[in-house]
């Protein structure tokens, strides 16, 4: 079952499908990637990010919470400054405006889930469930004699916050364009069809979230609050250092930097515990589902930190790779490494636009 409502690419293509620009506001930074079809072949027009942080008169790499003026007039300078040109897009929705669970029912072999499913969302949805937009989608079902225990993956999406980005699209001047929760787009940039069962972990500024996915399909999601903006205050308060200034030495060090050892310190202290918790969620999908993870991938900022993919890998006791979203679109040959270094911060942009195409 496709999800009809939040998260079918057929439910509400954009317009003009044959370019299209995914859009991804985070919590320090928004991100846009244009792809356009060209002759049945999915190419890269454009790309851009800018941070928002001094729109809200704080520091570069400072997790905000712009105000509908601010967050307008950000929107307006990153489609400008980035010559996007499509008229539609897909908007990925940020997990802080959302919620994604999995639960089980119980149900008969015939029986229809969905009065079921309402009922049950009610009793994990923080807020009244007419101030959502829900959606469902069974993940896998284990039948009995009588009985069928289905395993329902629920999603929902603040109404208040579908109807500020509907405005936020139209003061954009692009056609209203389908929405889903960040979650689907990173999965979707990282999916490949040699892959059954992958993981991504996305190391974003306020938060580090885990997706394990099946065919494509969300199965288990884990979030904890460590991020890149804890990373720098921790670094910042190493070495000394303003948090922009420590924002900055974070994205250029280099290991032969005097200081890397007590930045590295500082960096991995914030996600030790984070991926404790992600080694037990990953062991503990594949005991129960009797099938091993095919692949990790790491994506944000935070995963570009020097060292850092090897920490994870270590961690986790696993092999790990950077998603690379890019190698699902055509662009010129001189940019191979440019996108190779970018796949990891524009994976959800990306996958938001390639909804269109799927």
């Amino acid at each position: 079952m496709s999800f009809s409502k939040l998260f079918s690419s057929l439910a509400a293509k954009a317009k003009d499908s044959s370019r299209v620009v995914g859009i991804d506001i985070g919590s320090s930074s928004m991100k846009v990637v244009e792809i356009e079809n060209r002759d049945d072949v999915l190419t890269l027009t454009t790309y851009g990010e800018l941070q928002l942080g001094p729109y809200a008169g704080k520091e570069v790499g400072q997790s905000v919470v712009l105000d509908a003026k601010q967050e307008q007039q950000a929107l307006v300078d990153i489609l400008r400054e980035s010559a996007v040109k499509a008229k539609g897009g897909v908007f990925a929705m940020p997990l802080s405006s959302s919620f994604v669970t999995t639960i089980q029912l119980e149900a008969g072999q015939a029986e229809d889930l969905t009065s079921r499913v309402r009922v049950e969302a009610r009793k994990y949805i923080p807020v009244p469930i007419n101030e959502v937009t829900l959606d469902w989608a069974e993940v896998t079902s284990h039948d009995s004699k009588k009985k069928s225990i289905h395993d329902v993956l629920i999603a929902a999406i603040q109404n208040d916050a579908l109807n500020r980005f509907k405005v936020l699209m139209q003061f954009a001047n692009l056609n209203e364009p389908p929405t889903e929760i960040e979650c689907f787009s990173a999965i979707r940039s990282a999916f490949r069809v040699e892959e059954k069962n992958i993981v991504v972990i996305d190391i974003g500024a306020v938060s580090t979230k885990l997706y394990i996915a099946k065919g494509g399909l969300l199965q288990r999601m884990h979030r904890v609050r460590a991020g890149g903006a804890l990373a720098t205050k921790k670094i910042a308060e190493a070495l000394q250092l303003s948090f922009e200034e420590a924002e900055w030495r974070k994205r250029e060090i280099k290991i032969d930097d005097p200081v890397y050892r007590d930045m590295r310190k500082a960096h991995q202290a914030v996600y030790e515990r984070s991926l404790l918790e992600f080694r037990q969620v990953i062991s503990e999908y594949e005991e129960k589902s009797g099938e091993p993870v095919d692949a990790i991938f790491i994506a944000g900022n935070g995963a570009l930190f020097p060292s850092m993919k090897q920490y994870i890998a270590d961690s986790l006791q696993r092999e790990i790779q950077y998603v690379n979203p890019f190698t699902k679109v055509a662009y010129p040959a001189f940019m191979e490494d440019m996108m190779g270094e970018l796949g990891p911060t524009f994976h959800v942009a990306l996958g938001a636009a390639l909804r269109v195409f799927e």
